[in-house]
């Protein structure tokens, strides 16, 4: 009720639920989560924010397992999880990025991180750029 008296976001929310396996309320979690974008410049502080960026574990010679840092708002990857895993049903590019992601790799979670990932910043460009999604894209 309070988003449908705002006709400026409720288009913009529904610009993105336009993605498939991403629902209106998987929206509003987000865009509260992140206050609107509003403290954002770029991509990178928004995926640092949310803990979803890559942290190396090097050092010398050793060599250990890459991770994600998980020192962001873990309700923004609590809200992104069952949406990436619909995604990679129903979502034809996202699921061909999940199978390119997880080929000849045992843990197949990875995939679905890097979809989360994906989904965050198909969310934040959305947003920003006031468009719907477009399954299909290539930009030429």
């Amino acid at each position: 009720k309070l988003i449908s008296k705002d006709e400026k976001l409720e288009q913009r929310i529904k610009n993105i639920a336009t993605i498939k396996g991403v629902g209106v309320i998987t929206v509003i979690k987000v865009i509260s989560e992140v206050n609107g974008f509003l403290l954002f410049k770029n991509i990178a502080q928004l995926v640092s924010y949310s803990g979803l960026d890559v942290v190396e574990n090097e050092s010398g010679k050793h060599k250990g397992k890459t991770k994600i840092s998980k020192k962001g708002n873990a309700r923004i990857r609590a809200a992104l999880y069952m949406p990436a895993v619909a995604a990679v049903t129903h979502n034809k590019s996202l699921r061909n990025y999940y199978n390119r992601i997880n080929e000849g790799r045992e843990i197949k979670k990875q995939g679905i991180v890097a979809v989360m990932r994906k989904l965050l910043i198909l969310i934040y460009t959305l947003w920003k750029n006031e468009t719907t999604y477009v399954e299909n894209y290539s930009p030429c």
